[in-house]
């Protein structure tokens, strides 16, 4: 499984690494929502890709590079302490994708 976490307007400025708690949380709350993480589960799906297609910057100025990094590093980390309250015994992927859609990620 995965969410989608990049089309709608609100994600551009990331939702796992976004600078607006509400936007942060509005994303992780879309992973935990039936229809990602718990669905996968429920599907017997035998992994769960994050794929962070809005998150990174394109400049240096547009950014809280340390900010970022622990907003990510603490939505991996719920989404795996997540995944062990719902025995779901997928892996947790993490799909890079360099310079797709923002210079730097």
């Amino acid at each position: 499984g995965t969410a989608q976490l990049f089309k709608h307007p609100r994600y551009r400025h990331g939702a796992a690494t976004s600078p607006d708690a509400r936007i942060y949380a509005y994303a992780a709350a879309q992973v935990k929502r039936a229809f990602c993480f718990q669905a996968t589960n429920e599907l017997g799906g035998e992994n769960y890709v994050f794929w962070g297609g809005r998150e990174g910057f394109q400049s240096l100025l547009d950014t809280d590079l340390e900010r970022e990094l622990n907003h990510l590093g603490q939505f991996l980390k719920s989404a795996a302490e997540y995944k062990k309250k719902i025995e779901f015994d997928g892996v947790l992927l993490i799909e890079p994708k360099p310079q797709e859609p923002t210079k730097h990620q």
